[in-house]
């Protein structure tokens, strides 16, 4: 089994890039989006990108970036793209108003994993220095 230490010559892209259709692939698993923690752009999606779809807001926007890594995915068609940068809006405010929220209560304390649970489904927010990934899924049966 390969560790983070055997991955030390990877990218931080790379590193994401090799583990995202793993995660993609787990049972209840909808869409994933990964932005660029420091500008916002969208790096990479996959999954459903229909949950990310709705009306346009006039608020101003991540853009879906043509710098990232090219890994061979092909690029969202416009009205595709244009609900995946939706979604990165909410993501990048979501995150920007929690870690705000924690620096409030605590200078030298961070947000790691920020978990959204809506009526139809659940939405988890993982920040690193480097990127924020978002993972959209079912929500889980509580029993």
């Amino acid at each position: 089994m390969k560790t983070m230490a055997d991955n030390s010559e990877m990218t931080d892209f790379e590193y994401i890039s090799k583990n995202f259709d793993r995660l993609l692939g787990k049972p209840g698993v909808k869409a994933i989006l990964v932005l660029d923690r420091e500008t916002g752009n969208v790096l990479k999606t996959g999954g459903n990108t229909d949950l990310f779809r709705k009306e346009s807001s006039e608020s101003s926007k991540p853009s879906i970036s043509n710098d990232a890594p090219s890994d061979g995915a092909a690029e969202p068609s416009t009205a595709d793209g244009e609900g995946v940068v939706e979604l990165a809006t909410l993501v990048w405010n979501y995150v920007d108003v929690t870690e705000q929220f924690v620096q409030d209560l605590n200078k030298e304390d961070t947000a790691r994993l920020q978990r959204l649970r809506t009526a139809t489904q659940e939405l988890v927010i993982i920040t690193d220095p480097k990127f924020i990934l978002a993972v959209a899924h079912d929500k889980p049966n509580s029993g």
